[in-house]
């Protein structure tokens, strides 16, 4: 089936391609598109046929993401062809194949094509986990992690006294491994989408499929600190109103005291009159 949709789609690209250099090539000049050179034909074909192995090959590794790790060949050989093209010029000739290709041609299917290439290996930032076609040392640690916990889980998988419990039990400590590591790289812009799908995919398992979860205790900590708090609260407002009331009577007692002394100096001295 893969094989079908491949030639297919180079079939169409091709005729695509061969109709729209035809029908522009004309508008602007009397020369045929079958008298270009051999070189320019098969350049033309051979960028045809990598971009289809491109497409290909990144519908095929969609889910889960492998894109960058199995079509680094099929984007360098694009990038490749597209050079050449860039770089194509027969001084012998009146045709100037790089200008039919990329230029004359007003729906730009070389131009468009390539973009296209560009903009997936962007949107899977593939640069960033890549030393040429390789993966670089901080995406092996992840999929070195990745794969040990795979291997767990498929052991106790193929175990005939399987259960979720155990595999949450003995391959929990490759899980932490795992997270811990990308968590530790995660905020430098490091990975790229297989490894962040990787990661994703993992965790979902590891909650929803195998039913583990892992105790976050800096989380806990917080939570319980919260919950003290939020429960000390009315207890201290209740403190500080019962010091505050206290406080206050203290203040009228000493009032009422100093108020009664003035009351009865002001008697016992009533009944006298002083004469300058």
């Amino acid at each position: 089936m893969a094989k079908n949709v491949y030639f297919l789609y180079t079939f169409l690209f091709y005729l695509c391609t061969r109709s729209s250099l035809a029908s522009n090539v004309s508008t602007s000049s009397t020369t045929s598109i079958d008298v270009l050179p051999d070189g320019c034909q098969s350049l033309l074909q051979s960028f045809a046929n990598e971009t289809a192995r491109f497409t290909l090959c990144v519908v095929t590794n969609a889910r889960p993401i492998t894109v960058c790790e199995k079509c680094a060949n099929e984007f360098n050989q694009v990038f490749k062809r597209y050079e050449e093209i860039q770089k194509l010029h027969n001084n012998d000739s009146e045709v100037d194949c790089r200008a039919v290709l990329t230029n004359i041609d007003r729906l730009q299917v070389v131009y468009a094509s390539y973009n296209y290439v560009l903009d997936m290996w962007d949107k899977a930032s593939c640069k960033l986990c890549l030393n040429g076609t390789v993966f670089n040392e901080k995406t092996k640690g992840v999929m070195t992690r990745g794969d040990n916990l795979d291997e767990c889980i498929s052991k106790h998988i193929n175990n005939t006294k399987f259960s979720n419990e155990s595999i949450c039990t003995d391959c929990k400590q490759y899980y932490v491994n795992l997270t811990n590591y990308y968590n530790r790289y995660k905020n430098d812009n490091t990975f790229c989408m297989d490894v962040v799908d990787l990661i994703n995919n993992t965790q979902s398992d590891w909650s929803l499929k195998w039913k583990c979860h892992v105790s976050n205790y800096d989380s806990e900590w917080v939570l319980l600190v919260i919950s003290f708090i939020v429960l000390l609260m009315p207890i201290l407002f209740y403190f500080i109103n019962w010091l505050i009331s206290q406080e206050r009577s203290n203040v009228l007692l000493s009032q009422n005291r100093w108020h009664q002394r003035l009351t009865n100096n002001a008697a016992s001295t009533s009944g006298y009159v002083v004469i300058s």
